[in-house]
């Protein structure tokens, strides 16, 4: 068990402390700059606990009744947290989590709280949760006239906390607000990577009958999910994981039907430009795209990439839809899916699903198995042996897996399906699907060493394979030749051609085979991808390759090939087989310059429908040149609000690690080269 599970699951008087001691994966300034961020977050948050026999439900209720309220004058939105308090509860918190909004903007928090309540212990925590924020709301009520709000604001958000916890919203302004004041919530009860929804979707009827009745203009829609965007960027340092990007809070946009045409409105293209005018890392948009979708949007979506924010993500909805109806989901669950975090597909109001908790490592086990003294007569032999070696450690894996133990969440349980109706909590797996999700990091580097092994040991035999394993043990320091003719070669991964995806395929097929009979204690199964924010983490420990890649340098990023155009790469991801639990995010990451866009949008757009029409997973991209990225680092003081896709999130570049900087630069080379 490692020691961040340690805390979470038996330390939880200090769990609240864990997304610092994550950070120090991001730290270069060793474990004595990690010990320092520990310290002082030590001492300037407090986990907030009630008095008596603690739970989670009455410790909530003493944060929220003690948290201090803040109101921001230009804005027209009530949005706080306080960074100096907290909860610390036993296990681990839920988070890389949308909690299900629709329920109080179309519905009223009472009624969810009436079927929570009850005199059992499920319905005792729902009720110390209630009359949390039930005080909350009264707090704000008795702070608004105290404000330095305007007279118009005041009596605006008297009205709106007056009904907020007892009547649906009746407008689009006062949903919004429904949606952030429920936000700060969850952010302030300590659940991370706090996604938003379909809100294009869940907003749709309220948008277009303000506009139909006056009460709004598409201007002034505009400037509420503006500001809307904005009040959710703000506390970064509080809410971020690692970076202060990597926030999760993701919004969903557009997607195809059931009837088969494509869902978009105006709000869908408000929140792309919103979120593009914003110029923040997050929050971020996921664009839904399908073949019958509008070239007005897709064109739209493709000019927002150029803010530079890495926004938004594209999602197939030819693929992932298929996808999760063959997992088992009814059309009405995969039709209405969204993704936690980052891309992980994810069913919100029904889903306790986890879908980052580990990171599992392909080139582990071919290490192993090069390691082994084995001589092996064929490349088929070193195949057979690599995948039964990456099946035992998968199977290995999964049992750290089921160490993880699952904090009490009555809020979440209150809006959670089936929670009330088993008078269960949703850590206990009351809820619908039930998944563990984990990412995968090297598949890249194996493929391409099994290559060049091929080739060099077994076609042109110009080595032995125990020559090369030394060789590459020994970092190449031995061999510099060796590594020169390695890296030289060309790259397999990310090539559209048959025995390359077939060798991807095979090896995938081989641990969703494993993970499709894994149950976890929930009932639930594991889904996994091919994307992981672990390419820079878990290669820090891990030998060299011959992939061209040496001793603790970063693993392939997901879905990318250094020597191959866009249109091959897109090729070779519609080829891969992405069924059974092969679907936990798999993403082609591109790096391109603004100008190829800007001065070829008309052919890009193209590219992105014929990309569709091929079958790639998910879809996301860096708009920005090598020569910046160098200058940037050399004169950091010039490019303050300069942001890069760093992998399911953005981040500011003078924020990221020296390495992090090394490796963008060097995939910006790459790709310029390739266009």
């Amino acid at each position: 068990m490692n020691i961040k599970t340690k805390i979470k699951n038996d330390m939880w008087r200090f769990n609240y402390i864990l997304p610092f001691v994550k950070k120090y994966q991001f730290d270069e300034g060793g474990k004595s700059s990690v010990v320092k961020h520990i310290l002082k977050t030590y001492m300037e948050i407090k986990p907030i606990h009630g008095k008596g026999k603690r739970t989670v439900g009455l410790d909530t209720k003493e944060l929220l009744s003690r948290v201090d309220i803040s109101f921001d004058v230009n804005s027209r939105f009530v949005y706080f947290i306080d960074t100096k308090k907290t909860i610390a509860v036993p296990g681990n918190i839920l988070s890389n989590f949308t909690l299900d909004y629709d329920k109080i903007v179309h519905g009223s928090f009472m009624d969810l709280a009436t079927k929570a309540q009850g005199t059992d212990e499920y319905g005792m925590e729902a009720k110390l949760v209630i009359d949390g924020i039930n005080i909350l709301v009264k707090r704000i009520i008795d702070a608004i006239p105290l404000s330095q709000l305007s007279e118009e604001l005041k009596e605006k958000h008297t009205e709106y906390f007056e009904r907020i916890l007892f009547a649906k919203a009746e407008h689009f302004e006062e949903a919004l607000q429904r949606i952030l004041f429920f936000n700060q919530i969850m952010w302030q009860t300590r659940h991370r990577l706090n996604g938003l929804g379909r809100l294009d979707k869940m907003l749709a009827d309220l948008y277009q009958k303000d506009i139909d009745t006056d009460i709004l203009t598409e201007e002034k829609a505009c400037e509420l999910v503006y500001d809307f965007l904005n009040q959710l960027s703000k506390y970064a340092s509080y809410k971020s994981d690692a970076l202060e990007g990597d926030i999760g809070q993701i919004i969903i946009l557009g997607g195809n039907q059931p009837n088969g045409k494509y869902f978009c409105n105006g709000l869908t293209e408000i929140f792309l430009k919103e979120q593009a005018n914003l110029k923040k890392p997050d929050p971020k948009t996921f664009l839904r795209v399908g073949k019958n979708m509008p070239d007005s949007l897709l064109k739209l979506a493709v000019s927002c990439l150029t803010a530079k924010t890495g926004s938004p993500l594209f999602s197939n909805d030819e693929v992932v839809i298929p996808v999760l109806k063959g997992f088992g989901m009814p059309n009405e669950d995969a039709y209405s899916y969204c993704v936690s975090a980052c891309w992980e597909p994810y069913i919100v109001g029904k889903s306790l699903d986890q879908n980052n908790i580990m990171v599992f490592d392909y080139f582990k086990a071919l290490d192993a198995v090069l390691n082994n003294g084995v001589e092996y007569r064929s490349i088929e032999e070193l195949v057979e042996s690599y995948i039964k070696e990456n099946g035992k450690c998968f199977k290995e894996f999964l049992q750290s897996v089921d160490e993880m133990k699952w904090a009490k969440d009555p809020l979440v349980s209150i809006f959670m399906d089936g929670c009330a109706e088993k008078r269960k909590d949703v850590s206990e797996g009351a809820a619908k699907y039930n998944n563990y999700g984990i990412t995968t990091v090297a598949l890249s580097n194996v493929v391409d060493s099994l290559f060049n092994i091929k080739k060099l040991v077994f076609k042109d035999k110009k080595y032995s394979l125990a020559e090369m394993n030394k060789a590459r043990v020994e970092n190449f320091d031995s061999a510099p030749e060796m590594f020169i003719e390695v890296t030289s070669l060309k790259k397999s991964y990310g090539h559209d051609i048959a025995e390359v995806e077939a060798l991807v395929n095979r090896i995938t097929s081989s641990i969703a085979s494993i993970a499709k009979s894994y149950h976890n204690a929930l009932g639930g199964t594991v889904k996994f991808g091919l994307s992981s924010p672990g390419y820079n983490i878990l290669s820090k420990r891990m030998s060299a390759d011959f992939s061209g890649r040496k001793n603790g340098k970063p693993y392939n990023t997901h879905i990318s090939c250094t020597d191959a155009g866009y249109t091959e790469i897109v090729g070779f991801a519609g080829k891969l087989e992405y069924s059974d639990q092969r679907f936990n995010g798999n993403v082609i990451d591109f790096f391109m310059t603004e100008s190829l866009i800007d001065e070829n949008t008309g052919k890009f757009v193209l590219f992105m429908k014929g990309a569709i029409a091929s079958g790639f997973f998910q879809m996301q991209m860096n708009l920005i040149d090598s020569k910046t990225l160098i200058d940037a680092k050399a004169h950091p003081e010039k490019y303050k609000g300069l942001i890069v896709r760093v992998w399911g999130f953005s981040a500011y570049f003078n924020e990221l690690p020296e390495s992090y900087k090394d490796l963008l630069i060097e995939r910006a080379l790459a790709a310029e080269k390739v266009a």
